[in-house]
């Protein structure tokens, strides 16, 4: 897959202009970071080892992204903080509290709100945090995403496997409408997130 060698190398040239120490990877439970997240720990050589993951915690989060997030620390064997509030105020302070801290690795594709113009290394907008935004999945589609997952077996939030295919709070999300399934049963089903028709277009349709 020739995204994936993209994303690996954006990982390299990320690592020979940054000590990994000067780096983390802003992680959210989601299905992007997760991916973000196994190509770090299981792709990459061992000077990446000392990339630092923070969990960005929203004021009302599921408790599956939580169970999640616990799963991926004892699955990696890996340290993962935790900063809650809104991707700004938690940048403000992830930065304020290290302040070694340069850039930031995110889980961020095209298809995504604001990010059409990104680029694989883009600095933050004027009033945030100063850091580099590193994008290696820039180009990766809502396929590409879950056919990495279910071939290298990669553990996931079991809300995608409920219909849930944006994730953000129980504030802000529902099952994919795209997802439900027709039948007559008093309680609605839905089709795991892998199943989603035209992802990119519709990934976000449970989001309000």
């Amino acid at each position: 897959m020739s995204k994936l060698k993209d994303s690996l190398r954006i990982i390299q040239q990320a690592l020979s202009t940054y000590k990994p120490q000067e780096m983390f990877l802003s992680f959210n439970g989601g299905k992007d970071c997760t991916v973000l997240l196994d190509l770090i720990h299981n792709s990459m050589p061992k000077d990446a080892k000392g990339i630092k993951y923070i969990y960005v915690r929203p004021l009302n989060p599921f408790s599956e992204i939580e169970e999640f997030v616990e799963l991926c620390r004892e699955h990696y064997g890996i340290t993962i903080a935790t900063v809650t509030g809104g991707i700004k105020s938690a940048l403000e302070v992830i930065c304020k509290e290290d302040k070694q801290l340069k850039a930031c690795i995110m889980g961020s594709r095209r298809s995504d709100p604001y990010c059409a113009l990104l680029e694989p290394f883009k600095e933050t907008d004027p009033g945030w945090p100063e850091l580099m935004r590193i994008n290696p999945l820039l180009e990766w589609t809502c396929d590409d995403i879950w056919a990495y997952i279910r071939e290298h077996n990669v553990p996931y939030c079991t809300l995608y496997d409920r219909g849930y295919t944006s994730i953000g709070d129980k504030t802000n999300t529902v099952p994919n409408p795209h997802l439900k399934v027709d039948n007559n049963d008093e309680e609605a089903t839905y089709l795991p997130a892998y199943a989603l028709k035209d992802g990119d277009k519709y990934e976000r349709a449970g989001r309000l």
